[in-house]
């Protein structure tokens, strides 16, 4: 009985979304860091992420795939090259990414599940902010400190006017600028500088990606749970569905980070790589298990 419903839950989801989308015109990355589990505080999870940034809107979203793509193309490049690649573990990118329209305050929560991609919709972010008149310089740029309280936990940041996007990391926004720097007091979620680039002539669109499927958060919550439950029965679901859905489009197997009119990972043919070892860095051994979770509460 569980087995039919999964399959029309998951019959129902295939339907795939496209939204209005604008040139990003800029990012900003950073380093982020959460203790998830207040039993190993000493340990973090990490991931690169980076907010997309756009005249009306951002999207954030974990980085770390493209600098894999990077690292890949670097040594694949190289002329010595043999055909064996070998890759460093050390982050674990995040599974929800948020794409926000500032114009009409509306926001996308995408969720990733086993390679697929779920778009909810999501209440648009506010938080009511304290400034001060504290100063310091990040990255070359002035920036000033302000305070929140949000979804559990306070917040301190650090934002510049020199950088005119009221947006930041995560959902974090709504400062007269960009946020650079973004932590909780107990330092447990942190959200580090990590550089600005500005995009000329990018292909870069800010967007609900196009390969997503349209959901409600209650029917991503039972894909989650049953694929935490038995990750192989859900993956062959997943497959028994698509065959029985005519024309039915397969959603993006690449990590994407924002809807992009070219893929530069086309760039690299596979047919040059003989292996791929991913080495796992000692130094990085996240629990498994959280019990501390960003949003403390709704």
């Amino acid at each position: 009985m569980k087995k039919t419903v999964f399959f029309t839950t998951l019959h129902l989801l295939f339907v795939l979304i496209s939204s209005a989308q604008e040139q990003a015109i800029a990012i900003v990355h950073y380093q982020f860091k959460h203790i998830n589990d207040t039993m190993q505080m000493g340990q973090y999870l990490r991931d690169e992420v980076a907010t997309y940034l756009g005249k009306h809107s951002s999207y954030y979203a974990s980085y770390s795939g493209i600098r894999a793509n990077e690292e890949m193309e670097q040594q694949m490049s190289d002329p010595n090259f043999d055909g064996n690649l070998v890759l460093t573990k050390n982050s674990t990118p995040i599974t929800r990414y948020y794409f926000f329209d500032n114009q009409h305050s509306k926001a996308k929560e995408i969720v990733h599940i086993a390679g697929d991609l779920f778009s909810t919709d999501s209440d648009y972010p506010e938080q009511k902010w304290v400034l001060t008149s504290s100063q310091k310089v990040i990255g070359g740029y002035t920036c000033q400190k302000a305070t929140t309280h949000f979804k559990g936990r306070d917040y301190v940041v650090w934002f510049t006017t020199e950088l005119p996007f009221a947006a930041g990391p995560w959902k974090l926004r709504g400062l007269p600028g960009l946020i650079l720097d973004a932590r909780d007091t107990k330092e447990e979620v942190i959200f580090e500088y990590a550089g600005f680039d500005k995009l000329e002539n990018s292909t870069f669109l800010i967007g609900v990606p196009d390969k997503a499927y349209s959901s409600t958060p209650t029917e991503v919550k039972k894909l989650l749970d049953a694929f935490r439950a038995n990750p192989q029965a859900y993956l062959e679901a997943k497959s028994r569905t698509a065959r029985s859905t005519p024309g039915s489009a397969q959603p993006n197997r690449v990590d994407i980070h924002a809807s992009k009119e070219v893929d530069n990972t086309n760039k690299m043919d596979p047919s040059r790589i003989k292996s791929m070892n991913v080495k796992t860095d000692e130094s990085y051994k996240p629990s498994k298990t959280t019990n501390n979770p960003i949003e403390r509460t709704p």
